[in-house]
């Protein structure tokens, strides 16, 4: 049975639904370290607490994933999805969908992320995720916010296994270790990243057979290579009829089995991923 996804909760449900997600980041972080051990893998040594430990323990997780594979059931099919940590049955996910062991391993990771990010940004703390744009990618996610910045932890690593899912290039371990360091000068105020109000990457439209899809006006000014990328990527993906770009930051997607929070949480997510720093 589905659930209520973030973006459409209520003020009430999404306190609660970050309650339940702090709730769940003791428990999570065990399952990672049980996991760790039963593959022969020292939990204390994987998980010692330093910024640098998230390269090898994703790179050791991208190569679990990788064995792992897809669930072969559709989400609706899938027994498993009540025994899910709570923002993944409030996310966003689609078929095909990452097995149960796959997404408690991300649990488990985003979990060792927060503990890691606390330490090396202390001012950082939980919030639900507000905006003044009514339509921020964030709204209503449990996320680490400081004045600066606000990250929902299990994003990243979310998207990089789906890419791995569906046969693409999964993040590297330099990568998310990027990704982290960039996520704690963010939080702390450093970085092109920080920003008390920041305008987001993407805003998406939903239009009578297609999406309007608006990029932040820097990114073809200062990276004109990063959209056509991001225009290759997207034609690339299941179910994605057209993508027809009318002006420098405006593009016109059909996908018709997407919706537009969806396509809004992929390209942001893509984005995030490729845009240098």
């Amino acid at each position: 049975m589905s659930e209520t996804p973030y973006e459409l909760m209520a003020a009430r449900q999404a306190d609660d639904a970050l309650d339940a997600y702090l709730a769940e980041r003791a428990p999570a972080l065990q399952r990672l370290r049980t996991a760790l051990a039963g593959h022969g893998r020292d939990p204390d040594k994987m998980l010692d607490g330093s910024v640098y430990s998230a390269s090898p323990l994703w790179a050791w997780i991208n190569a679990r994933v990788a064995q792992l594979g897809v669930d072969p059931r559709t989400l609706t099919d899938d027994p498993t999805r009540s025994s899910w940590p709570s923002w993944a049955r409030h996310g966003r996910l689609v078929d095909p969908h990452p097995p149960a062991e796959t997404i408690a391993l991300v649990d488990g990771f985003a979990s060792y992320l927060g503990q890691i990010i606390s330490d090396a940004a202390p001012e950082a703390g939980w919030q639900v995720g507000d905006h003044v744009i009514a339509d921020h990618p964030l709204l209503n996610y449990p996320v680490l916010a400081s004045d600066h910045h606000q990250i929902f932890l299990p994003g990243m690593p979310l998207y990089s296994v789906y890419q791995s899912a569906h046969g693409r290039d999964p993040m590297s371990g330099a990568e998310m270790l990027a990704h982290l360091h960039r996520s704690i000068d963010a939080l702390n105020g450093e970085g092109p990243e920080a920003a008390t109000i920041e305008e987001p990457l993407v805003t998406v439209v939903a239009e009578l057979d297609c999406f309007d899809v608006g990029l932040r006006e820097d990114i073809p000014a200062q990276h004109p290579d990063v959209v056509e990328h991001l225009i290759a990527e997207l034609c690339d993906r299941d179910g994605v009829a057209s993508v027809h770009r009318y002006g420098p930051a405006a593009l016109v997607v059909d996908v018709a089995d997407w919706d537009e929070l969806r396509l809004k949480l992929w390209c942001t997510l893509w984005l995030q991923r490729h845009l240098p720093r």
